[in-house]
């Protein structure tokens, strides 16, 4: 059984969101077909029998009936977003194997997080990944950014899986890669080293390149999985995806179990 954490907390960064009603605090409370965003990765969560405790860190605000229903502890953020998953950590002392996750994946499925949980490489941290082609096969009207490498064209997911005691263990590259990189891959790069960073630029950078930095530096095992569902990686980042989202979900029957 591999318990979750899902980040939630943030405030509503109004330039991505134009639009949206300002006084909506954080990205997870925007509602989609009258639900929080928040709702609808936990309730995904909860429908895959190998989840077990999900701890859900976020403002008071999300905290709601239809949230609580679900089964999950609903804790406060604690400032920036590496102490707020350590808080997550810290309220699951006895947990082996932790599913990090963004509460900003509404169209995330019970069968994407089985796939990840189930088939992912045995490694003390785990990162899903998705190949352009699945992705421009379920998402062709959205933009996206792709690595580009040897392999192929990429895009990260919003979610890994790792050993809770093997994240504690080497807290602060953990700090580092919950940071402000996060989000470029050449930060990313930068982050093990100048010449990783130059092989991404020239487009030479493995995935096996990163696999095996990263396990060097760390002192653990750590692996990509290539996983095709998309719905991982299908974050909502722009005032634009809300519609878009919404859109899929009606097509789905607007609802989870």
């Amino acid at each position: 059984m591999t318990d979750a954490v899902v980040l939630a907390g943030g405030s509503l960064e109004l330039d991505r969101f134009p639009g949206v009603d300002s006084s909506i605090p954080c990205k997870a409370a925007i509602l989609l077909l009258g639900k929080p965003m928040v709702w609808w990765t936990v309730a995904a969560l909860r429908a895959c029998p190998a989840i077990g405790r999900i701890v859900v860190l976020g403002g008071p605000t999300l905290d709601s009936p239809d949230l609580r229903a679900l089964d999950l502890s609903i804790l406060p953020e604690a400032g920036g977003i590496a102490a707020t998953f350590k808080a997550g950590l810290d309220a699951l002392p006895d947990a082996d194997r932790i599913l990090g996750i963004s509460a900003d994946v509404p169209l995330l499925t019970p069968e994407a997080v089985a796939d990840l949980l189930e088939r992912a490489p045995a490694a003390d941290v785990v990162f899903p990944f998705c190949e352009r082609a699945d992705i421009e096969r379920d998402f062709p009207d959205r933009g996206w950014i792709f690595a580009r490498t040897p392999d192929g064209e990429f895009t990260g997911c919003s979610a890994f899986v790792a050993k809770r005691a093997a994240l504690l263990e080497r807290w602060k590259w953990v700090e580092e890669l919950l940071g402000a990189r996060r989000r470029s891959v050449l930060g990313l790069a930068m982050l093990v080293g100048p010449a990783f960073a130059l092989k991404y630029v020239l487009h030479r950078l493995k995935v096996a390149d990163i696999e095996d930095r990263m396990s060097r530096l760390l002192r653990v095992r750590a692996k990509g999985y290539r996983t095709k569902f998309t719905d991982l990686a299908m974050d909502v980042d722009k005032t634009s995806d809300i519609a878009f989202v919404e859109g899929i979900l009606r097509n789905r029957g607007a609802g989870i179990g």
